[in-house]
């Protein structure tokens, strides 16, 4: 959900466009199929976060598909390790929950908990909340270890990027585009990497390390780190999924770009007026567009198949390791 005043701001913007412009959208020349769905979920989809989803009965999906356990009611997933999940809800103290005992810890923090990981090893989280604060916060004894203040963001994209660790340190991905380094024995503040330079909708989006790079984006920026050196690319993006060695990015222009681990574009393929909405890959790439379609390439981006969906994509939505969730409904993807 794109929350407080970035999702009024959001509205104003789509619709101050919208009385100006004529819209083009995707027509594919031909349809090599059509898809239906597998079955339906329990209740709808009711958030959308980084790499998960909550369902309005506080069910849980991430990339592995449909959990088992269920959130108190009102609750959103944020984080999990083991047994225990980092969740929060608009108006209630955010928590730490226990799917086995159902044993509910309050987390006592001031604004609501946007992304969080737990440190292996102890009773720590990492936490983002509202309001762009971060530190790490012990919940077994109930408070705050250390708490750094970051520039206000007005705005945010849903795909807020969680915390990880690289050996010994913590990286905070931020909701202005930087990706702040801590020392995890101490909390102390190590360096900050500047991802992403734009006004609005300015969070770090992806985070990973491919390969012995370091490789971050915004929604307008992605950068790849090594030990001597950062190479960076400033375009609208989608989305980041990397394969068999290759970065994958897709554009907000309706194009998908193969780069190398420098970011070098090594090919790049385009489909007019595509809105992707969602990736899933295995052998090949499947890519989600908004209209309805799911269009299949090879990992070289030299073919592609492409399949009508059951519906035009207008409410929420997941991609999981195989399986495409909309709405109330799931569509599995069969592997090659």
């Amino acid at each position: 959900m794109i929350r407080g005043f970035g999702f009024i701001l959001f509205l104003f913007l789509a619709l101050l466009g919208s009385g100006c412009s004529e819209k083009n959208y995707f027509e594919p020349n031909r349809i090599d199929g059509t898809l239906q769905y597998d079955g339906e979920l329990a209740a709808p989809i009711a958030e959308v976060g980084y790499k998960n989803a909550t369902l309005e009965n506080g069910g849980v999906i991430t990339f592995e598909g449909l959990e088992k356990y269920h959130l108190p009611d009102g609750y959103r997933f944020i984080a999990r390790k083991g047994r225990v999940v980092a969740a929060a809800g608009d108006c209630k103290p955010n928590i730490i929950y226990d799917i086995e005992t159902k044993k509910i810890t309050k987390i006592d923090l001031p604004r609501r908990l946007l992304a969080a990981m737990f440190i292996p090893g102890t009773e720590k989280i990492v936490f983002l909340i509202e309001g762009n604060s971060y530190g790490i916060y012990d919940y077994k004894e109930g408070k705050t270890i250390v708490k750094y203040e970051s520039d206000m963001a007005l705005s945010a994209d849903i795909r807020i990027a969680s915390p990880m660790m690289l050996e010994n340190l913590i990286l905070i991905p931020t909701l202005d585009g930087k990706l702040v380094i801590l020392n995890r024995q101490n909390g102390a503040k190590i360096r900050e990497i500047i991802v992403g330079k734009g006004e609005e909708f300015n969070n770090v989006i992806f985070l990973d390390v491919i390969a012995d790079r370091l490789v971050a984006a915004t929604p307008h920026r992605i950068i790849s780190v090594s030990p001597k050196l950062m190479d960076a690319l400033d375009m609208e993006i989608s989305d980041v999924v990397f394969i068999e060695e290759g970065i994958y990015i897709l554009s907000k222009e309706g194009k998908i770009y193969r780069c190398d681990s420098e970011l070098k574009i090594v090919k790049s393929r385009k489909f007019p007026f595509a809105h992707f909405v969602g990736v899933i890959y295995g052998k090949s790439i499947y890519l989600v567009e908004k209209e309805g379609y799911i269009l299949a390439t090879d990992t070289d981006l030299s073919s592609v198949n492409i399949f009508k969906m059951p519906e035009r994509i207008e409410n929420w939505f997941f991609a999981a390791k195989d399986t495409i969730y909309y709405d109330r409904y799931y569509l599995k993807l069969r592997s090659e």
